[in-house]
């Protein structure tokens, strides 16, 4: 499936990258490869996973040391999601 995504992306002139996140098992280096992404690629990015839980705690991590943790809560929160969870980590 992962590459039709990839064939659909890039037909439609679409960069796409596959960062797989196994379960709740996401590793610093999960969280580095979203970061260089987000750094690297054009914007706007989508970043997608089933539910976009994962996605999301990806994102609020790569953001930890950039902004203050209650700005990835409430950011987070206004997109429906609660990333309050990963508390401590997301001080950076």
């Amino acid at each position: 499936m992962t590459e039709d995504i990839r064939a659909a992306a890039e037909a439609a002139g679409l960069t796409f990258v596959h960062i797989p996140i196994r379960g709740g098992a996401m590793t610093p280096d999960d969280v580095a490869r979203f970061k260089a992404a987000l750094a690297e690629l054009p914007q706007p990015i989508l970043g997608y996973c089933r539910s976009g839980t994962r996605t999301t705690y990806l994102w609020a991590l790569s953001q930890a040391g950039e902004r203050q943790a209650e700005e990835i809560v409430a950011l987070a929160a206004a997109a429906g999601y609660d990333v309050s969870p990963l508390g401590p980590r997301l001080e950076g």
